[in-house]
């Protein structure tokens, strides 16, 4: 029965695995485009700008990641034990709620635009205005999505991420080639979102709408412990990931920003690559620990996915280092040749780390956190020290990312019984 179990779910991997692929590879290469076709409009300094707000979006992703993550986890025991009820009680409540905290997020982020257009020497406040607004309108969706990830229908979570990423390129694009600059490019991205909210909120509320909804009760010292790993884990890779690239705009002068932003943007390829790996890891690292049976073999297999896609990768960022920057960003950025394959192994570092980390929040295990805080703090502070070049600045990415995949695979294996009975105890609550 295990081993038919175990059968199941490595099948159950490589069919979800090959759609939520599809769907980051198609994100990926709508995410470039967006880049490529902006990058070459509005120059070298103004994409210092573009990447700048781009990476304070990828930061302000961690609020919905953090949420994502614990919907996801609770969607999936829903599903495991065959409650409707509940499932459409939670989702009827994000609808609410999400929408209400996106709202109240987007107010709050245009009273601090000026400050934030201060800080990060950016004259046009509009442009860092819109910024904001999609960082607080991203929150709604990815919210809304894990519900799907939660009960492993990734056919709709893949539509609604590919239409918000097509929206994005077309109308930013647009916007920015009919001489909108920066500005156009978050204004047409912002309204990309909202179109996306709308669809998914109307077809999660219609799959339920028919079931009667339960109020979620929940263990809610377990559901603080989740919070606060989960939120922990999310922020410190956020910052592992992003950081960088708002550090170096505040020091360096936009030349080197922007050169920066180019080269981040290269690298971020074998990151984004595998980004599929840990969507389908959690849920069913989650439905594994719940039903008794050590999810090791799955976190093997997805390991093994990043490692043989991320090799691939930096064999190309080797040999092709300048093809591949200028192709994506244009001939100006050619002067960042010299760093891609090196960004690119800090981000094949952290891509591992992803995945391990994923699995272990899926098992409810959040030994790792201490270790990764620890690592974050020491890697945001050797490079306001370190950042006389570009190569200081890479060095302590690839240290920092080292130290912090080493600590995380310590205790990778679950405690299976005590997993499987609050997880059984607090889904039926």
């Amino acid at each position: 029965m295990i081993a038919s179990l175990r059968k199941m779910i490595a099948g159950d991997f490589a069919r979800h695995g090959a759609l939520v692929f599809f769907t980051t590879t198609a994100i990926n290469v709508l995410g470039y485009a967006f880049h490529f076709a902006i990058s070459r409009k509005v120059g070298v300094e103004q994409y210092g700008v573009l990447a700048a707000l781009n990476a304070g979006y990828m930061i302000s992703l961690v609020f919905a990641t953090i949420s994502s993550t614990v919907v996801v986890k609770y969607a999936a025991e829903f599903r495991v034990l065959g409650d409707a009820a509940h499932l459409a009680g939670l989702s009827r409540r994000l609808c609410l709620y999400g929408s209400a905290v996106g709202v109240v997020c987007a107010l709050l982020g245009l009273a601090v635009a000026a400050p934030i257009a201060g800080y990060l020497k950016i004259p046009n406040v509009t442009a860092v205005s819109l910024a904001l607004v999609v960082m607080a309108l991203s929150f709604i969706t990815p919210t809304l999505r894990s519900v799907f990830i939660g009960i492993e229908d990734f056919s709709i979570y893949s539509i609604s991420s590919i239409m918000e990423s097509g929206l994005k390129a077309v109308l930013g694009i647009g916007f920015v080639y009919a001489g909108y600059g920066v500005t156009g490019a978050f204004g047409g991205w912002a309204l990309g979102v909202l179109i996306t909210v709308a669809y998914t909120m109307t077809v999660l509320l219609a799959r339920y709408r028919k079931t009667p909804a339960t109020e979620v009760k929940i263990d809610f010292r377990r559901l603080a412990v989740t919070m606060a790993g989960v939120s922990a884990c999310t922020i410190l890779l956020t910052s592992l990931g992003y950081a960088d690239v708002i550090i170096v705009k505040h020091y360096a002068d936009p030349t080197t920003a922007g050169l920066y932003g180019a080269l981040s943007l290269s690298g971020k390829i074998l990151l984004f690559v595998v980004g599929f790996v840990p969507t389908v890891l959690l849920p069913k690292a989650s439905r594994q620990a719940l039903g008794g049976t050590s999810p090791v073999r799955i976190l093997i297999i997805a390991v093994a996915v990043v490692l043989a896609f991320s090799s691939v990768g930096l064999v190309g960022y080797y040999f092709l280092p300048g093809l591949i920057v200028t192709t994506l960003a244009g001939p100006s950025f050619a002067p960042a040749t010299p760093y891609v394959f090196f960004y690119g192994v800090a981000m094949v570092l952290l891509a591992a780390l992803t995945t391990v980390t994923t699995y272990k929040i899926g098992i409810h295990r959040f030994d790792f956190v201490l270790p990764l805080a620890v690592c974050a703090i020491a890697e945001l502070a050797g490079i306001s020290a370190y950042h006389r070049s570009l190569t200081e600045i890479i060095g302590v990415l690839i240290v920092g990312n080292s130290v912090a995949l080493l600590a995380s695979v310590y205790r990778i294996n679950a405690p299976l019984r005590s997993i499987a009975h609050a997880q059984r105890s607090d889904a039926a609550a």
